[in-house]
């Protein structure tokens, strides 16, 4: 039976006829309680006693509160986010990983009610399986970020080695690893850092669509971060992908900005629908792209660490709308840029399906 809990991540405050619960300006709710009884309420609220129960402490001091005051007054408090079931129990986490994993559980709590289990969102993310395309400078701390949240399923994909000018935002390496294989040194590093994590790696250079494909197949949501071949490699991705079924969240870095996208095939359009949108908006993009894809051109990274990591984490936290559903991601079906100086995120563009994508549409008839 349920037993509501006022959420550990909230606190309450018994003041002079009134009641705080939560601490913070613009979050904290205050209850009016001229008589006490919402005190003796909310302190009932500790995981420990089922509704009857509650209703029983109270009604004992307070004689004129009917049962169904106490449960409108409980779902008041659960409407308002402050509730979880003390009664329910991690299904799949062992108490090592329940301890290793606590302030996360705390987090989910927040997204959680009295019939949702914070357990639950932890256990997607430990059984979910992700593809990640390049383990460079965004895609090494968004691998960390993966397995310090519990993504215990990674495989990665690169083919590059290690070099000195990588150490100002590539932090799971040393400098003794220069010359290196980033997938053998990254493999290495997860390994200490959550040996919880099953990293496979994939050491290849992508040349087409069916490499991408080869190395996605199982996997729940694809992150792809890989920069090379420049005018090719979101093409291949986005191929796969659609073909796949397989969701997906793109980003990089270009400067003082971070841009992020996701798709998911079926739902959204795909990168060949965005193209598709941009190019009647911009009827000279598509000779802009055939132009570049003839001109030999190298970006030079510029950029700083804590750049590539507020980047990262805006997308590991979108992979965590992706798996477990506790939102919706913000970038999904349109590209979304924040700016590095002064913190703000904007919509660059948004696109629907285009019924004639050469990419959504074929695959969609062979599927």
């Amino acid at each position: 039976m349920m037993r509501p809990k006022i959420k550990t991540t909230i606190p309450y405050f018994v003041l002079d006829k009134e009641i705080q619960i939560g601490e913070e300006l613009g979050v904290a709710c205050f209850i009016d309680d001229p008589t006490g009884s919402v005190a003796l309420l909310v302190q009932s609220l500790n995981g420990e006693h089922d509704t009857e129960q509650i209703f029983e402490i109270v009604s004992s001091e307070y004689p004129d509160i009917s049962k169904q005051d106490v449960l409108d007054a409980i779902q008041q408090i659960d409407e308002l986010g402050f509730l979880e079931d003390g009664n329910i129990q991690p299904q799949d986490l062992t108490p090592y990983l329940t301890e290793r994993y606590k302030a996360n559980l705390n987090y989910f709590s927040l997204f959680t009610d009295l019939s949702t289990s914070k357990f639950e969102i932890q256990e997607k993310i430990n059984r979910a399986k992700i593809s990640l395309i390049g383990i460079g400078g965004l895609g090494s701390q968004i691998l960390y970020h993966l397995s310090a949240i519990g993504f215990h399923n990674i495989k990665a994909l690169d083919y590059d080695r290690l070099e000195l000018s990588n150490f100002n935002r590539q932090l799971l390496y040393s400098e003794s690893d220069i010359g290196e294989l980033k997938t053998g040194l990254a493999q290495k590093r997860i390994a200490q850092f959550n040996p919880n994590v099953n990293l496979q790696i994939i050491n290849k250079k992508i040349e087409g669509s069916k490499d991408v494909l080869d190395h996605i197949q199982g996997a729940d949501l694809v992150i792809c971060v890989a920069d090379k071949p420049t005018m090719f490699i979101r093409k291949w991705v986005n191929e796969a992908v659609v073909q796949a079924g397989i969701p997906m969240i793109s980003g990089g870095v270009l400067n003082t900005r971070g841009r992020f996208f996701s798709i998911v095939p079926g739902t959204t359009g795909c990168i060949q629908c965005a193209q598709e949108h941009n190019e009647l908006l911009n009827p000279k993009q598509k000779q802009q792209l055939e132009n570049m894809k003839n001109i030999s051109y190298n970006r030079q990274n510029a950029t700083i660490s804590s750049n590539v990591g507020m980047l990262a984490g805006i997308m590991v936290n979108e992979a965590i709308k992706h798996i477990t559903g506790i939102a919706e991601p913000y970038s999904l079906g349109r590209a979304c840029e924040i700016n590095f100086v002064d913190y703000t995120i904007s919509e660059v563009s948004s696109w629907d399906k285009a019924d004639t994508c050469s990419v959504c549409s074929a695959l969609a008839t062979q599927r």
